[in-house]
């Protein structure tokens, strides 16, 4: 049986379902089609921090992305707030990047000197300022830098927010169907084969994530996508611990509603497993104690694993095909999926409405 919508969407975490609501606003019809469940990969597993600043050591292009993704999240919260009822736990009270050596201060010093030149507001801190805000820190921090416009969501709630806004608008999901082939007419995209069924459509986005590859083969045989499988815990404090996330070279400590506070994240590229080791959950733990001995009080809640997508060029795929017209990707986006997928969403939306107005939707 054959179905025709304007544009399948290969992947349901949170960029596939963020393009899918930006498309769906504009009136395409959009068909999302997930292989397991929409928004349980990595999107559910995030800790969902609005890191721009506190994750960019040096400048490149895709920082510009990420502050204009940050700028949009006010207004998004609200929108799917009043769109499907759901609140992403959008959180804008800064993030703090300790340091626990002199080297570490150093680099926080230059990292502020270019982020400064950019616009971007840095408070660098001493110890005993740092102390001051933040009263458990142990003495191993000898400083860090405070970024007042970073912040936090909820992942999974944002995840979920953006696939129901998009069923809302019109667009459909599709779970457990796992696209098998893109169908091409005349070297342009004309659909796909999902679980053996022909959908018909004049667009085709790849936002599937750390499963990419396959499809991405067609850009370029260099282009791929694989997963850096993240570790995470959860523990609960009836104290207050920290007022702010605390970050540290990929090392976070979030603190979230309800005395909830996320700890990771471990790093083993190339791993599709979801299992949770415990050396990994030993090194979260004692660096979390490290710097934060406080933590160690705290009652264990939860561990768990998430697949984060890197690319081969090391900055996300998005881009529409320079050769198959209608074929587009946007994936790949590491451990920043959260805090692009405004920004992507937007992008992608934009560039299949220019592409459909040169050629007549």
């Amino acid at each position: 049986m054959m179905k025709e919508v304007d544009v399948c969407i290969i992947g349901g975490g949170v960029i596939g379902c963020s393009i899918a609501y930006e498309l769906s606003k504009k009136g395409y019809k959009t068909a999302i089609y997930e292989k397991g469940k929409a928004g349980q990969q990595s999107s559910s597993a995030a800790a969902g921090l609005l890191g721009v600043q506190a994750e960019w050591d040096e400048y490149n292009p895709l920082f510009d992305l990420a502050r204009e993704s940050r700028e949009m999240f006010p207004k998004l919260a609200e929108e799917l707030r009043a769109v499907t009822g759901i609140d992403i736990g959008y959180e804008e009270k800064g993030i703090y990047k300790v340091a626990e050596t002199d080297e570490e201060l150093a680099q926080l010093e230059k990292t502020a000197a270019w982020q400064m030149g950019t616009g971007e507001p840095v408070q660098l801190m001493t110890k005993d300022e740092l102390k001051e805000k933040e009263p458990l820190l142990s003495n191993s921090v000898l400083g860090g830098a405070y970024y007042p416009k970073d912040g936090h969501v909820i992942a999974p709630a944002l995840a979920k927010a953006y696939e129901h806004a998009a069923l809302l608008n019109g667009a459909k999901l599709f779970e457990h169907t796992a696209v098998d082939e893109v169908l091409m007419d005349n070297g342009k995209a004309a659909g796909v084969r999902a679980n053996g069924e022909m959908i018909m459509c004049g667009k085709v986005i790849i936002a599937a994530g750390a499963w990419s590859t396959p499809f991405l083969k067609t850009f370029s045989p260099l282009s791929e996508t694989y997963p850096v499988k993240g570790e995470m815990i959860s523990v609960l404090s009836k104290e207050k611990l920290i007022s702010k996330p605390l970050y540290k070279n990929g090392f976070y400590i979030v603190p979230k509603r309800g005395g909830r506070y996320l700890v990771g994240a471990t790093v083993k590229e190339r791993d599709f497993s979801k299992d949770v080791s415990l050396s990994g959950m030993m090194h979260l733990m004692e660096t979390a104690k490290r710097i934060l001995p406080a933590i160690a009080q705290a009652d264990f809640e939860n561990a768990w694993s998430g697949l984060r997508p890197q690319s081969a060029k090391g900055a996300p795929y998005m881009e529409e095909h320079s050769e198959r017209k209608g074929l587009y990707a946007c994936t790949g986006h590491f451990r920043n999926g959260i805090l692009l997928s405004p920004a992507s969403g937007k992008a992608m939306a934009e560039l299949v409405v220019k592409e459909s107005a040169s050629i007549g939707r």
